[in-house]
Formats: structure tokens, sequence, C-alpha cells
């Protein structure tokens, strides 16, 4: 495996920039906008070899991705389908998500501070981060 295990764990959302306006990009409605973008979920992450799970609780929702590196799987945003494919990037577990509204990109990675840096590139290219804390 060529990926980086420092990224496992479990991680509670410390900050947003960005996300809201990414969200309204996708086509999530406002109230759910509003209501997401004042959660603060928390993202389990769990590395097993090449098989990774990643779980996001919240008092919204609860919802889990399963997948092998370098293997397609699907995914779902705002009730559409989507084909994705994850792989390790210069210690970054970067995710590629191709759907109704075109493709967007996920990389996770823990900055100099130890936080948990997800930045995610729309597919009109907007940037947004969800900074999330080790608990």
């Amino acid at each position: 495996m060529a990926g980086n295990n420092n990224i496992a764990g479990k991680w509670k959302l410390h900050h947003n920039e960005g996300f809201e306006e990414f969200l309204e990009e996708m086509g999530a409605p406002y109230l759910a906008r509003k209501a997401v973008g004042k959660s603060h979920p928390t993202q389990e992450i769990i590395i097993n070899g090449d098989h990774v799970t990643i779980k996001f609780i919240s008092m919204l929702m609860t919802r889990e991705i399963n997948f092998t590196i370098g293997q397609e799987f699907e995914t779902e945003w705002s009730g559409q389908k989507n084909k994705a494919m994850a792989r390790w990037e210069d210690g970054k577990l970067v995710m590629t998500e191709t759907g109704a509204v075109g493709k967007s990109i996920t990389s996770r990675y823990v900055d100099e501070n130890g936080m948990l840096q997800m930045v995610i590139t729309s597919p009109k290219g907007l940037v947004c981060k969800r900074v999330f804390k080790k608990k």
C-alpha cells in the first residue's frame, strides 16, 4: 500500500471553508445546505490494507462508503448515483467521483498541525475545505 495510515481514526469537524457554496453548486436544496453547513459531523476512517471505510455520523444522517483502492465503486450524492475511484497520491487519499453533475475530486490528508484536511473540488472548479480535529 502506497498510502498514509495517519488519516485513519475518528475526526470531529472543526470548520468549513466554502462548503455551503459547494453544496449549492451540487444542487442541494437551500434548507439542506443551511442544516449541513451548521452541523459538526464525525468522520471515521478505517484502513485495512487496500480496503477503506469512511463513516460520516451527524444528527442529520449517517453515511458509510466502503471501497478498495484502485477499484471502481458507487457513491450517492443528493439521490444521484456516481461512479468513483480512489487512489493514494503523495500521501493523500484522493477520490474522484463522476455523476450527473460532472466530476468532483476529494483529497484527504493530515496537515502539519495534525488536522485532517478534506479538500473538495467541484465539477466547475470550486474548492472547499472541511477541516477535522482528531477525537
